[in-house]
């Protein structure tokens, strides 16, 4: 009989959702009751530094990266793992040239900072964006563990999605951001837990020397690719851009983040709650990473998605496969694990539903409606109906894309498409006076264009990528031998068959037998958000110069500008009055906010 839960392990998964259904009914009935757009979006900027810190990391860290991490080590080794040593370069520069701007005008989304910058076009598109690429995202990340799982403990894939699903609605539109960063702190532990045991495990029973020796042997233990070419899937170049590029984006542009950390209430707290994040991220990732080692240790030899007794469909169904042989017969340990993995989902989930929710409500709606009949409790109750509707939209889009082959891959390349034009908005904007709102659209339609060519384009040519090596001649030692026993779930297959959750792009043709392939769709897929910003910023900053020559276009504040380049732009009396215009705008904002509870008014922000 094969491996499956014992009861136990699902008492444990039904604890860890009521525990997070218990948090955002007690932050519903709590302190202020969520009852302003205030504190149900931004936590009313109260917010301790260590749980914003919790929440990041547990966005960032999505089911897709405790299970896919570990698979991409597996078939292609450590490479990858040099991502994590950009990441801090361009977090850190995020958090000293884009956070202070967003504090000094007081805005409750990083999107209506475009707008005092550029204007409503820009502040609507790229709030658009943001939110289709969202709810794309946040499908993909409640069917990817929902489908894996299913695979290898026959738990039904819908039941886990509407589990989730359920869930995450409940407490976010309970709790409000409150309830999502508190409940992200105790599933990012439990990731930790999920991730923390497999390692110790496993290397308790080959020994952490013999993991670091079998993958050393099978070439796993590569850092420092140092090929220029662009088409490798890792090389150090394209791992330390592309972290960089990644920590810029997050902490400067994307609103997930952005919210959490407006939600502090000071710069100084939003960039300590970044440096520690940056720390939970590390020692998460490095988890993950020898999770992949450990992987490769056990299966070297006896690769399970060749072994005709096992047979999985993909390698993202390693981990919760390896969960259950590993931890089976330790009480509560394969729950909490899996509970782990849940986790994962939940916290990125939650975490979209709230910022989807924020953005609609400040970009969208609050601006245009201005009216005394929609009051505050109004706009409240709004948002909390715009978290169930963003739940359904997610769950809608899983309908749509469950019959698709390889969609994991297809809507992680779809929703990164407007990533690299998006960063080369607000470099346009935080750092040069010459760009203007045509110039900048223009640059953003393009790269969104181009990029969705390249992305495309690769995706639908399936272009082989060779794992490392793999064997399966010592399969009939290792199930005669102490870790595996049993085959795993071989009824699910038909159900897995609509999904191919092919993290590792491998497919059955080579490059040869597929004839011409443009050679653009044969860039790493590292390399398309840094393509999509160099265009996007090119073309724009070009654009706006030819635009400017016969339009003439507003003056560009100080404050809009980031604090690390403002002295080249502007003189020391220019930023005096700047400040003193901001301070006097501030003031008149806060009278105003103390004698008005109906409607919405516009407060110029300098």
């Amino acid at each position: 009989m094969a491996e499956s839960l014992a009861v136990e392990d699902y008492v444990i998964l039904g604890i860890v959702l009521a525990v997070s259904s218990v948090i955002g009914i007690y932050f519903r009935f709590s302190g202020g009751r969520q009852k302003t757009m205030d504190e149900f979006l931004m936590a009313g900027k109260s917010m301790a530094i260590l749980p914003v810190a919790f929440s990041i990391m547990a966005t960032f860290m999505s089911a897709i990266d405790i299970i896919g991490v570990p698979a991409e080590i597996y078939m292609y080794g450590m490479q990858m793992t040099t991502w994590l040593l950009g990441l801090p370069f361009g977090s850190l520069f995020a958090s000293y040239a884009c956070l202070p701007t967003y504090f000094d005008l007081d805005v409750s989304t990083s999107y209506e900072y475009l707008e005092v910058r550029f204007g409503k076009t820009t502040r609507l598109l790229a709030a658009f964006s943001f939110i289709v690429r969202t709810v794309l995202f946040t499908a993909v990340v409640l069917y990817t563990p929902s489908l894996a799982l299913n695979a290898v403990t026959g738990i039904s894939t819908w039941t886990s999605i509407l589990s989730l699903s359920a869930v995450c609605v409940f407490y976010c539109s309970l709790g409000g951001l409150k309830a999502v960063l508190w409940t992200d702190v105790f599933q990012a532990i439990l990731m930790y837990v999920a991730a923390i045991s497999i390692v110790v495990k496993g290397a308790l029973i080959l020994g952490f020397g013999e993991v670091i020796n079998i993958s050393e042997r099978g070439g796993r233990l590569v850092f420092f690719n140092l090929s220029p070419s662009v088409t490798e899937r890792y090389t150090l170049w394209n791992d330390l851009i592309a972290g960089a590029h990644f920590g810029f984006e997050a902490y400067g542009t994307n609103q997930c983040q952005i919210q959490r950390l407006l939600s502090v209430g000071n710069l100084k707290k939003a960039q300590w709650a970044i440096i520690w994040s940056l720390v939970l991220i590390a020692v998460f990732k490095v988890f993950c990473y020898f999770l992949g080692m450990v992987l490769y240790a056990i299966f070297y030899n006896c690769d399970p998605m060749q072994n005709p007794d096992v047979l999985l469909s993909s390698p993202d169904q390693m981990v919760p496969y390896i969960v259950l042989k590993l931890l089976s017969g330790l009480l509560f340990l394969p729950g909490l694990c899996i509970a782990g993995l849940f986790s994962g989902a939940l916290s990125t989930v939650s975490s979209s539903l709230n910022s989807m929710t924020s953005v609609t409500m400040e970009d969208f709606i609050r601006p245009h409606f201005r009216c005394k009949s929609f009051t505050d409790t109004c706009m409240n109750v709004t948002a909390k109906l715009l978290a169930i509707v963003f739940g359904g939209l997610s769950l809608l889009m899983i309908i749509s894309v469950s019959h698709f082959r390889g969609v994991l891959e297809a809507a992680c390349v779809l929703t990164a498409i407007p990533v690299g034009p998006i960063v080369g908005v607000y470099i346009l904007a935080m750092f040069t006076t010459r760009a203007n709102e045509p110039g900048t659209l223009l640059g953003f339609v393009i790269g969104t264009i181009i990029n969705a060519w390249i992305a495309i384009g690769s995706y639908l040519a399936e272009i082989y990528i060779e794992p490392l090596s793999r064997s399966t001649a010592g399969c009939s030692d290792l199930k005669n031998g102490t870790i595996f026993s049993e085959p795993i779930y071989s009824h699910v297959y038909n159900e897995s068959f609509f999904l191919s959750l092919n993290a590792a792009n491998v497919t059955d043709l080579s490059n040869e037998d597929r004839g011409y392939v443009f050679p653009l769709f044969e860039v790493s897929f590292m390399w398309f958000p840094i393509i999509g910003t160099m265009i996007s910023v090119i073309v724009g900053y070009l654009s706006s110069l030819i635009i400017s020559v016969w339009s003439e276009f507003p003056h560009v504040s100080p404050k809009c500008i980031s604090p690390l380049v403002r002295n080249f732009y502007f003189t020391k009396k220019e930023l005096e009055t700047s400040e003193m215009m901001a301070t006097s705008a501030k003031k008149d904002k806060n009278a105003l906010s103390r004698t008005e509870s109906n409607g919405y008014t516009e407060v110029t922000r300098f």
